[in-house]
This record gives structure tokens, C-alpha cells and sequence, in this order.
């Protein structure tokens, strides 16, 4: 996802402004200031972005893993059957390692890495601004204000009630192992 890119680019920019702060300047202050503002707003923005894409991907998201799990149960199932040809059985090992694959890298990856710079957000305010000193009074409402936000933290969710991340794809595959052998015990 390209919104951990830009939270990874609002991070380094942060960073940078660390460099301004510490400057006794006043004209450096101003700028410091209007630099905190700008990057405050387009933190806002962000979040406001992520909670936007949350109401439009959670449920096909919820619909994607229901989906997943039942395909990887009925693979695995499929697999347990003694009379299926060879062929069939590298399909459908094809088949479940491109399901896996996919959520993998295009649904649990990015949604970690949003995870990891949101909660990096957070870190670089307190640890790299110096916003402790005494010439950063007029700053510090601003950073303080944006901490608090960002130790909340953003994620991508399924169905509004569960975040995808990598633990994700382990629980996907967990549920349909469980499902799984529910079948075998049936037979």
C-alpha cells in the first residue's frame, strides 16, 4: 500500500525538522512553525485517508478471507482423496500457494508496514524532534497534539472488526486447517 509509503515519507520529513528546532533563530522558529503545521495537516489527512479506505474495503476484504479460507479448506480436502490424479493434486497445490501468496503480500504486507510507520509516527515525534527545549514553547501544543493521534494507531481492517496484518495469514490458515479436518472427521 502506498499510504505506508507516504506515513514512511511524513517520518523522515519529521525528522528533518529536528534540524530546524534546534537553531536559535526566530525566522528559523517561523519556519519550523509553518513546516509543524504543514506536516500536522497531511498527518490528519492521512488518517482521515485510511478510516475512508477502511469504509470501502472492509467488508469485501471480510468477503476475500471467507472466501480464501473455504477455497484452502476444500484444497486441502481435495488432497486428502486417494484416487486424484497426480496432475490435479500440482493444481491444486498451484492454486492454494497463489491464494496464500496473494493475501500475503498484497493484503497482510502493506497492512503491516501502514502498522509499523503509524507506530513510527509516534516514536520520531518523541525521540527525534527535540520539542523539550526551551525555545520550542510555540511548538509544543502542536507535536504533543499529533503524538497523542499517532499513538493510536491506523490499521486496515476486515468486516470493521478484525485488522489485517500478517497474523492474518497464519489465522487464515489456521481456520481453514480447522475447518479441514472437521471434514475428515465427518468421513
Amino acid at each position: 500500500m502506498l499510504v505506508a509509503v507516504q506515513f514512511r515519507l511524513l517520518n523522515l520529513k519529521i525528522k528533518a525538522v529536528n534540524v530546524l528546532v534546534t537553531d536559535e533563530n526566530s525566522h528559523n522558529m517561523d519556519t519550523c512553525l509553518k513546516e509543524i503545521k504543514r506536516l500536522i495537516k497531511y498527518h490528519t489527512f492521512l488518517i482521515r485517508y485510511v478510516q475512508e479506505l477502511n469504509k470501502v474495503m472492509s467488508t469485501p476484504v471480510a468477503i476475500l478471507i471467507s472466501v480464501n479460507i473455504g477455497l484452502l479448506c476444500i484444497n486441502m480436502y481435495s488432497l486428502s482423496l486417494k484416487d486424484l490424479p497426480q496432475l490435479e493434486r500440482y493444481r491444486i497445490l498451484l492454486v492454494s500457494f497463489a491464494v496464500i501468496t496473494e493475501y500475503a503480500l498484497i493484503w497482510g504486507l502493506p497492512a503491516q508496514l501502514l502498522m509499523n510507520e503509524v507506530e513510527d509516527t509516534a516514536n520520531a515525534i518523541y525521540c527525534e524532534v527535540s520539542w523539550y527545549l526551551k525555545n520550542t514553547v510555540p511548538l509544543r501544543k502542536y507535536l504533543l497534539m499529533t503524538l497523542m493521534r499517532s499513538q493510536k494507531g491506523v490499521s486496515i481492517r476486515a468486516g470493521n472488526y478484525h485488522v489485517i496484518n500478517n497474523e492474518t495469514v497464519v489465522l487464515m490458515l489456521k481456520t481453514a486447517y480447522s475447518f479441514y479436518t472437521f471434514l475428515q472427521t465427518l468421513n
